[in-house]
């Protein structure tokens, strides 16, 4: 069955506790991140940070669990525990050359893990190490092996040597890779050099994809800005794209996000009712982020100086550094060459007129998030 979805009917996704707390803690992240860096180009994977947060939690010491069961959104924290591990099995089944989300928490070889804690890492797919960090260039070269080999080569070297210091007793790794194949491609032909502003006194070129397509479609006064899905292939995935209705908008957007979040958003998306005649810019993001620096900018920070009694045998450890490495590529490719082409079918009445295509331009900085179900996998940021 086919309808304005443009192709197949959309998945009736359901909203889900979890989905609702790591929503809201996204855009929380992301804030602080877009805050904190000069570079407002910003490619994010929250997710991967809240799920070795949950992990480390089961060993933490008690201040640092309420902070963090409070920023995971939850209140029980074996409950927030059981969520993520039923989340990183779905994805431990799903096709790595599109996804691969891969985490890692590496300990000080004057160290042993938990078997508890070791356990509760294999249930989430997480791997552990010891590593001798009082050689840092041999130990940084093995956590970027381990990132190249799990990101086909995209992420190689997320830890420099100097990041490393022989005092560290515990490191939390996430390492992203996403490579989506849009369910309607756009044609490369058809992608120009366009205006983008930058801000309201700042003008560039950029190149810029079209497409004409039905696509889901809102407009949230909440936020200040619309709202429209772009479905991939991959069953489940999709990234919407959030447009400040004022150019230089999206600080106020991403601070109203970091409130309410993006979901009561996204399940209000309908079709639009007409084509959306969309220009967007092709992007390619790579960012590092500091998690020793946004963490407590948003309520977690005892897990740096508060010992956790349950991470390894006979000794109080404390996390030293929280770091990502996370990079995503958004063009016209991706996609088999009218693989999906012949699914887009719009029903119509065989008399009526159609209406004219509803024009959304994407040519100021804007909000994005790729979606699975509705968790947030990727969140990010665009200003040119």
């Amino acid at each position: 069955m086919a309808d304005d979805y443009g192709f197949a009917s959309p998945p009736n996704y359901q909203r889900t506790s979890l989905g609702d707390g790591i929503d809201v803690s996204t855009m929380k992240v992301l804030k602080a991140t877009y805050e904190a860096s000069a570079d407002k180009n910003i490619v994010s994977s929250p997710l991967g940070l809240m799920t070795l947060l949950s992990l480390y939690n089961l060993g933490a010491g008690s201040g640092a669990k309420s902070e963090i069961t409070s920023f995971l959104g939850g209140t029980d924290f074996q409950k927030t525990f059981d969520s993520y591990r039923e989340l990183n099995s779905r994805f431990s089944e799903m096709n790595p050359d599109y996804l691969t989300v891969a985490n890692k928490i590496s300990v000080s070889n004057q160290y042993t893990l938990n078997e508890m804690f070791a356990a509760s890492a294999r249930a989430y797919r997480s791997e552990f190490d010891s590593v001798d960090f009082t050689k840092p260039e041999e130990a940084a070269a093995a956590i970027n092996k381990w990132a190249a080999e799990k990101t086909k080569g995209h992420i190689t070297e997320p830890v420099s040597k100097d990041a490393l210091t022989p005092d560290v007793v515990a490191a939390l790794l996430n390492v992203i890779y996403f490579n989506g194949h849009w369910h309607v491609p756009f044609k490369a032909e058809e992608t120009k050099e366009k205006d983008f502003h930058v801000s309201r006194d700042s003008v560039v070129k950029k190149p810029m994809m079209h497409l004409l397509q039905s696509l889901y479609y809102t407009e949230s006064e909440q936020l200040g800005a619309k709202m429209i899905e772009l479905p991939y292939k991959e069953t489940g995935f999709r990234m919407v794209v959030v447009l400040p209705n004022e150019v230089d908008g999206l600080p106020s957007v991403l601070e109203k996000a970091a409130e309410k979040g993006l979901l009561s958003d996204v399940f209000r998306l309908n079709p639009a009712g007409s084509d959306v005649d969309l220009d967007m810019p092709k992007f390619d993001i790579r960012t590092k982020i500091d998690f020793n620096d946004i963490l407590p900018k948003i309520g977690v920070s005892k897990l740096f100086r508060e010992g956790a009694p349950g991470i390894v045998k006979g000794a109080l450890v404390k996390v030293s550094k929280a770091f990502q490495e996370a990079f995503i590529k958004v063009d016209e490719e991706g996609a088999t060459a009218g693989a999906f082409t012949g699914l887009i079918m719009v029903p119509m009445s065989s008399n009526a007129t159609p209406p004219p295509p509803m024009k959304f331009t994407v040519d100021h900085p804007f909000l994005y998030a790729i979606l699975f179900e509705d968790k947030i996998l990727f969140a990010g940021t665009y200003s040119a």
